[in-house]
């Protein structure tokens, strides 16, 4: 019986001896309990902290507005209760005072005493009759004299508006009634006499206070019991979709484990069905593994067919060690012509050099000669004897006429002679430096070495420029500084004579003074290791189209072109680490061909490395002498 894949899973755990790891369906179940078991409560805390803390405030704003209410009418009271008391003292009409009293007491309920006390706290009136001459002795009388010597002045204020009243806090009788007490003092005359004393209960306050205190605890027990019926509404509601998502996701996890482990078993046929995944980047997995599993399963089949096929392999091998090998014979050939290009080279060289000494020995003699130089002294001469022997005046008119032209005609024939000789005396020397070129580029055939690029792009120059003459070609050069280049320096110097006679040819139907070449290097930046030999004309361009087909083996755009020039000089550059690009606006717009070559470390910095890697492998470590 084959075992499933989850017990394959098990039994390899428990060979690898793997520690126990949650699943994701644990985790899932997990990270869903704690999210919502601490996002509502911390939810409900916070709500109910902000409603209890407001209705503390406000609980506490009404109490305050009620006392300060109280105490407002127990103030306005006492004072105006003050004014006739000072008065009636000052005269001594005490049963005024005791009417008075009584009538405040009677008609206020909230009222529970007034007394109107001297320094002594002897109760001079009192709304009890048997107080009446009696010192006090209760905790508030105590506190009403000590206010009364402390914060009000014996003498008068200057002014009756700065009298104002104090408020104690107390009980009263023997039930304790709370109670909070109004103090004026009384002046006679000009002095402190006593004091008006009127104590409110706080009984029915207190009551208020209750009230308000339940009905606020009404309110906040029906807003807990709403706000926490929707906390379990929506716990409830977050449990059941946490749990509907939770499912779709580890559907979609156990349909990847399951596609997975199949592949793992070898099942490289195996696609990952889309159907059931619910999440995008899970999409977007599954369609990676697919086509993973699919180069997998193309990568076994072509292992496959090349272990069928490992002969055929060998053949191939063995074809291409014989291309190589006459690929090697090719280049031994091609050095044994180099060679044979120097000796005929130097018998060329040898042939010229007469003939430029031959040239130069007549332009000196012709230069020298005395014909050119005394033949008009001798002709004046000559034209003296004339005049005296010939008779006939026609006849001497012209020889005379002759005489005179001759000097001339000879100082003429004798100018474009030299100067045919100094034409062929240059090309002599043109043919020289050419010849001197092609040695020394011959005999470094097939050498690798230290290039500059700047000098290779001159020497080109100089090898076309009878061809460059003969166009009425103008060549700019912007050629700067830029490091040298490991490279074959022949085919180099061939890679930049084809992008020379490319852009002068391409420059063919264009008028004369429009032709322009322009030849440019540089380096791609500063830390860059790459530079650059551009050509840019102005001749014919080329096309989208045709920019794609320019580096083919066999297209040309020239009637006469073999479609290799360029083709070779993009494999020389690809093998040797380079590239060239072409470039152009279109037709007519002229076009640009670029050469980036990398830049390799010189001989001598090379050299420095191997040093530095020398002396660092030399240097003893710890525990070394």
């Amino acid at each position: 019986m084959t075992p499933s894949p989850r017990d394959t899973v098990r039994m390899r755990k428990r060979l690898l001896h793997l520690p126990w790891r949650p699943t994701i369906r644990l985790y899932f179940i997990v990270m869903n309990i704690v999210v919502l078991c601490l996002l509502f409560p911390s939810v409900s805390y916070i709500f109910m902290r902000d409603e209890t803390q407001f209705r503390d405030a406000q609980l506490a704003d009404t109490i305050g507005r009620m006392r300060e209410s109280l105490e407002s009418r127990g103030a306005i009271l006492a004072r105006s209760m003050a004014l006739n008391a000072e008065q009636a003292v000052a005269g001594y009409d005490f049963t005024f005072l005791n009417v008075m009293v009584q009538q405040i007491v009677d008609s206020d309920s909230e009222v529970l005493y007034c007394v109107i006390m001297d320094n002594e706290r002897r109760a001079v009136v009192h709304s009890v009759p048997s107080r009446i001459g009696v010192v006090l002795s209760s905790d508030l009388a105590h506190q009403a004299a000590n206010v009364l010597a402390s914060d009000f002045p014996v003498d008068r204020p200057a002014s009756s508006l700065e009298t104002r009243a104090h408020f104690l806090t107390g009980t009263w009788g023997e039930r304790g009634v709370p109670v909070v007490e109004a103090l004026v003092p009384l002046y006679v005359g000009q002095k402190r006499w006593g004091g008006l004393r009127l104590g409110f209960s706080l009984e029915k306050l207190h009551d208020q206070i209750q009230r308000t205190e339940a009905k606020w605890a009404s309110r906040m027990w029906q807003f807990q019991l709403y706000f926490l019926s929707l906390i379990g509404i929506f716990f409830t509601i977050g449990m059941l979709v946490a749990a509907f998502f939770t499912h779709y996701f580890l559907r979609t996890i156990d349909v990847l484990r399951d596609g997975v482990q199949r592949v793992g078993q070898g099942d490289l046929s195996h696609v990952i069905s889309q159907q059931g995944l619910v999440c995008a980047e899970i999409v977007d997995f599954s369609d990676s593994f697919n086509v993973m599993t699919e180069k997998l399963r193309l990568s076994h089949q072509q292992l496959d067919e090349y272990s069928k096929g490992l002969e055929q392999k060998v053949e191939e091998r063995t074809r291409a060690l014989k291309e190589a090998q006459a690929n090697l014979l090719r280049q031994a050939h091609q050095a044994g012509m180099a060679e044979m290009a120097v000796g005929i080279l130097h018998n060329i060289g040898n042939a010229i050099t007469p003939a430029k000494v031959g040239a130069t020995l007549l332009l000196k003699q012709l230069d020298e000669s005395p014909v050119r130089l005394h033949a008009g002294e001798a002709l004046g001469q000559l034209a003296t004897v004339v005049s005296g022997a010939v008779r006939d005046p026609a006849e001497r008119e012209r020889l005379l006429a002759i005489m005179q032209l001759l000097p001339a005609g000879i100082e003429d024939e004798y100018s474009s002679i030299v100067e045919e000789l100094r034409q062929i005396r240059d090309k002599h020397e043109h043919i020289e430096s050419i010849i001197k070129l092609q040695m020394r580029y011959a005999r470094l055939l097939g050498a690798s070495d230290e290039v500059d690029i700047n000098r290779v792009a001159e020497d080109a120059l100089r090898m076309l420029e009878d061809s460059l003459r003969k166009r009425v070609v103008r060549v700019e050069k912007n050629l700067t500084a830029v490091p040298a280049v490991r490279i074959e320096e022949t085919q180099l110097l061939q890679v930049f004579i084809n992008l020379i006679k490319n852009g002068f040819q391409a420059m063919d139907d264009t008028p004369v003074p429009g032709r322009r070449l322009v030849l440019t290097t540089g380096r791609e930046d500063a830390a860059a290791g790459r530079v650059f030999f551009s050509v840019r004309d102005n001749g014919c361009g080329f096309s989208a189209e045709e920019e794609d087909k320019l580096f083919t083996f066999g297209y040309t755009s020239k009637q006469e072109g073999s479609g290799f020039g360029l083709h070779s000089c993009a494999n020389y550059l690809i093998a040797n680490g380079g590239s060239i690009v072409a470039r152009s606006d279109g037709k007519g717009q002229g076009a640009e061909f670029t050469v980036w070559l990398p830049v390799r470390p010189t001989a001598a910095a090379a050299a420095a490395d191997r040093e530095k890697g020398e002396g660092a492998a030399a240097v003893p470590g710890e525990g070394e002498s």
